[in-house]
């Protein structure tokens, strides 16, 4: 047994919301919200998760796949390797449309890190 504790991507429950398949991996074995934690949200081919707000930050790392942020009614296309920050109160969803899975890490957190501003 290794002494890193590991939360592993297919051993976190996965469950829907705001559209995509969420997997909430730190902190371990919590179910509900929590005031910082990471989790990979995976959006399916050819959909949009529903436009939603929350009064947290939200740092997106996109993994694999492409495809649409949509924030406050402006967007822009993402892809591999893009990091964003989705800044509290803003309306955001995503859009995928090339028939394969936008999966994104997140990283949620009452201030925002690593953005100017």
């Amino acid at each position: 047994m290794s002494p890193l504790p590991i939360q592993r991507r297919d051993q976190a429950p996965a469950y829907e919301e705001h559209g995509c398949t969420f997997r909430r991996v730190l902190p371990w074995g919590l179910a509900g919200p929590s005031e910082t934690g990471m989790g990979i949200c995976t959006v399916p081919p050819n959909t949009r998760t529903v436009p939603h707000s929350h009064p947290d930050f939200e740092h997106f790392y996109v993994a694999r796949g492409s495809g649409r942020a949509h924030v406050d009614g402006e967007s822009t296309d993402i892809g591999p390797g893009d990091a964003f920050v989705i800044h509290a109160m803003q309306v955001h969803h995503f859009e995928t449309d090339d028939g394969n899975d936008l999966e994104m890490v997140s990283i949620w957190s009452p201030t925002p890190f690593g953005a100017a501003g």
